[in-house]
């Protein structure tokens, strides 16, 4: 008998009647106090399908209004519309009687054997043995169990980047400024993919995009030591269907100002395939 993943246990869904679901917030996926966003958008994406006649979550946004605690959760999805190509659902995760995430998913089949009419080249990211380990098992010093669940390989470039920033204090290296002082640009890549001291890959790697668009250091990290960044909103888009193995990406910012900054991900498969793509608007953390 095969084990299940803890991706698949943390992530699934009970359902109460109509639309009503129950969840247990599996404390593993946190960051200091609060659930990561990305598996409360996995959490999410388990019920509205559930709901939809289709199988992928092709296009998904969503706003985080309330940071969640481990354990029992309740979740609400309605469909606003289902139809042979497109179903949309939409989507609540709350605790307490307080709503913490909102969001819309529209669902559909993509065709794993499709050939692309056209698609841009993947970004340069050294294969993955040419790059680091992160691993924050090896220094326990953030308190935080979400990185155990995320086996992370950094492209050198970006790993000296972070380090020379400070951004990974006590993960990486030591804080060391840059000669000019000039913040460099915000270009990070490497590699992802659900902790094989966790079971591995989990049942679907579909199921497990909206925790990788959110899971690499975000990109303010290039601007000072680690801190907490709270998303206010993200949307995400599935592009393909990935094949299993680790997803490269690649993220990136235009702006940060007054607090808030964006970022842009995407994610390909071990085939070279653009598989994902997200956008989000978070603040700076304090």
């Amino acid at each position: 008998m095969v084990s299940m993943a803890r991706f698949d246990t943390a992530t699934s869904v009970t359902a109460l009647g109509p639309g009503r679901y129950s969840a247990d917030l599996d404390p593993g996926y946190l960051i200091g106090q609060a659930m990561n966003g990305g598996y409360v958008m996995a959490v999410l994406q388990r019920a509205a399908l559930c709901e939809s006649p289709h199988l992928h979550a092709v296009a998904s946004s969503f706003h985080f209004l309330r940071p969640g605690a481990a354990g029992p959760a309740d979740i609400d999805a309605t469909v606003l519309k289902a139809g042979r190509t497109v179903a949309t659902v939409q989507v609540g995760i709350s605790q307490g009687g307080q709503t913490l995430v909102t969001g819309t998913i529209a669902t559909a089949t993509l065709d794993r054997d499709t050939t692309p009419t056209y698609e841009t080249p993947p970004a340069a990211v050294p294969p993955i043995d040419r790059c680091r380990r992160y691993d924050p098992r090896a220094r326990r010093t953030s308190g935080s169990p979400f990185p155990e669940r995320i086996d992370q390989y950094l492209a050198r470039d970006t790993w000296d980047l972070l380090r020379r920033r400070g951004a990974e204090a006590g993960d990486i290296g030591e804080n060391r400024e840059d000669k000019d002082g000039d913040a460099p640009a915000p270009d990070l890549r490497g590699y992802v993919r659900l902790s094989e001291a966790d079971g591995g890959l989990g049942s679907d790697p579909c199921l497990v995009l909206p925790l990788a668009v959110d899971a690499p250091p975000s990109v303010i990290t290039v601007f000072g030591p680690r801190s907490w960044a709270p998303t206010v909103e993200l949307t995400w888009h599935m592009r393909a269907i990935p094949e299993p193995g680790p997803l490269a990406f690649r993220a990136r910012t235009n702006a940060v100002v007054d607090g808030w900054f964006d970022e842009t991900l995407d994610l390909w498969d071990v085939t070279g395939r653009l598989v994902a793509q997200s956008r989000q608007l978070a603040r700076r953390g304090r």
